[in-house]
């Protein structure tokens, strides 16, 4: 039996390449008590995918003592997905994806100005982060079973609607895409219209928002 106040689920965030977690503190506030957020910051000096990887998995699985969600924003949303899977595989509660400002994984790298580019980074620190972020590649796999929340910028001239809408192919259940009036830099501009629709999904898992499966549909989501 769960004590009184605990919370009935767990919500994990991963920042961007490069970033730091703690711009999901104030998400304390704008989520309802049983959502617990934990803001998770992947650890420097990892090589690649697989090792950050390996180096949160002990943490996420500390915190599935409740149903998971995970929630990404750009690198971090594909950090997200990757943890997804291995949460899958090793039969954890996952109850939804939520990603923002990110391509579909497999279309990631597919554009010139999809790069992360370790050219732009202010700082060694950041640097290596964009370095491991241009090596991503996405590895096919039988897709998800829980639904995904996507997130994009109407003015995100990194990624695309359509690229958004693709994230559908992993899953089996619904993508609800909302598409906001921002930029990549999305959670800065609106994150409190984030956290409310997040907060939305979680209690209506309804597909009637979900991601057209064709990418030549060029409806506009609410």
């Amino acid at each position: 039996m769960r004590p009184p106040g605990a919370p009935s689920l767990r919500l994990l965030c991963f920042p961007p390449a490069g970033g730091y977690a703690a711009s999901y503190r104030a998400w304390h506030t704008m989520m309802p008590p049983e959502v617990a957020v934990h803001p998770m910051d992947p650890p420097d000096g990892c090589g690649d995918i697989d090792a950050v990887l390996a180096a949160l998995e002990p943490s996420v699985t500390a915190l599935a003592d409740r149903p998971i969600v995970l929630f990404g924003h750009s690198f971090g949303a594909l950090i997200a997905y990757e943890l997804a899977h291995r949460i899958r595989d090793h039969r954890l509660p996952l109850v939804r994806l939520a990603v923002s400002a990110s391509a579909a994984p497999h279309l990631v790298g597919r554009r010139k100005n999809d790069s992360f580019t370790a050219a732009r980074a202010d700082s060694a620190r950041v640097a290596a982060w964009f370095e491991l972020a241009d090596g991503y590649r996405h590895r096919a796999r039988p897709p998800l079973h829980c639904p995904i929340s996507v997130f994009g910028g109407l003015h995100d001239a990194t990624v695309e609607r359509d690229e958004l809408a693709a994230w559908q192919e992993h899953t089996a259940g619904a993508a609800r895409l909302r598409v906001l009036p921002g930029s990549h830099d999305l959670l800065r501009e609106c994150g409190p219209y984030v956290v409310r629709a997040l907060e939305r999904d979680l209690t209506d898992d309804s597909d009637q928002d979900a991601c057209p499966p064709s990418r030549g549909d060029s409806r506009a989501s609410g």
